[in-house]
């Protein structure tokens, strides 16, 4: 058995893994960029134990990247047990400094994926996902440039496998104002409980009847998976102990992430049928709560971002696609 197998995989405009012809060339990777520059195919390359493993895995962690994720990986993998498996999906320009897959595919149970092209975080994990084929009994989801706690799976998956949620999602810490603080989902938008995409997990059968998160609802994929989670009746529950690190932005990244963020919350609330006037909060409003939760490295910039994105969203998005 080669110690990585290559595999070109197509995805759809709906985020999903189409079928297409399979590469395999020993422990050669035919990556689909040197034959043909078209974004929407990947390579997949896996360690042994991933590709030898039979049957179901117990939990699978999904890391969509498209920029270093070393860090988070070193952290993840020793939280994996033997029957997990780590899924990193990158989409994008590869790095030139180093190889990350080299970090990946160093040992354990891992999969790495990689598109030419951008996807979104949504189209990202779901493709993870879908390269599981139904084989992982949970999933959780962890982002490349954030840092989980040595806990935080094992934090995550207690109440799943107990049986007692459907969704969980953890909290998120980060430094401001010089001291760390911490912030849990909420009820976004006075309508229903949110999660993070970048630390939460589901069961097979709640992500099988979500069917994945949505790419048409920008950033806001996460939110969307949660209140579908909530309409459709599941449990959603959150685990202030499952913690990951998060670092907050600065300057113009920080204006040009709220004003996505923005932009995003119109195109939520438009798939919701929810009426704009009544749940997209004011300039005030947003302010205020950047100062007062501290996630925003300056609260107005943040919050003008936001509401300028929101703006933009009400004027020039149509209405998003149906979920």
């Amino acid at each position: 058995m080669p110690a990585n197998v290559g595999i070109s995989l197509a995805v759809g405009d709906d985020g999903l893994l189409k079928n297409a012809p399979i590469y395999l060339r020993g422990a050669d990777v035919i990556r689909r960029r040197d034959r043909d520059p078209v974004g929407g195919v990947s390579t997949v390359q896996s360690t042994p134990a991933a590709t030898e493993h039979a049957g179901e895995f117990d939990c699978a962690v999904v890391i969509p990247a498209a920029g270093c994720m070393c860090k988070q990986v070193e952290v993840v993998i020793p939280q994996l047990r033997d029957a997990d498996c780590l899924v990193v999906v990158w989409n994008g320009p590869r790095a030139t400094t180093h190889d990350c897959s080299e970090t990946v595919l160093r040992d354990g149970t891992t999969v790495w994926m990689e598109f030419p092209a951008r996807l979104g975080a949504a189209t990202a994990r779901n493709s993870g996902v879908q390269w599981l084929n139904g084989r992982a009994r949970l999933i959780a989801f962890v982002d490349s440039d954030d840092i989980a706690y040595d806990n935080w799976l094992s934090e995550l998956r207690k109440r799943l496998s107990s049986g007692e949620s459907d969704v969980v999602g953890g909290v998120l810490e980060f430094v401001s104002g010089g001291r760390a603080r911490r912030v849990a989902p909420d009820l976004d938008f006075w309508y229903r409980q949110a999660i993070y995409g970048s630390n939460c997990a589901v069961t097979r059968e709640a992500w099988d009847l979500l069917s994945g998160f949505c790419p048409n609802v920008g950033t806001c994929e996460d939110t969307d998976l949660a209140w579908r989670a909530g309409e459709a009746g599941l449990r959603i529950d959150i685990i202030p102990t499952a913690v990951v690190r998060y670092s907050l932005r600065i300057g113009w990244a920080e204006w040009q992430q709220r004003v996505m963020w923005g932009r995003s919350s119109v195109a939520l609330l438009r798939a919701h049928d929810l009426p704009l006037s009544r749940h997209l909060p004011k300039l005030k409003g947003l302010v205020l709560h950047k100062r007062s939760t501290g996630f925003a490295s300056n609260a107005l910039v943040a919050g003008l971002g936001q509401f300028f994105g929101q703006w933009v969203g009400k004027l020039r998005d149509g209405h998003p696609a149906p979920m």
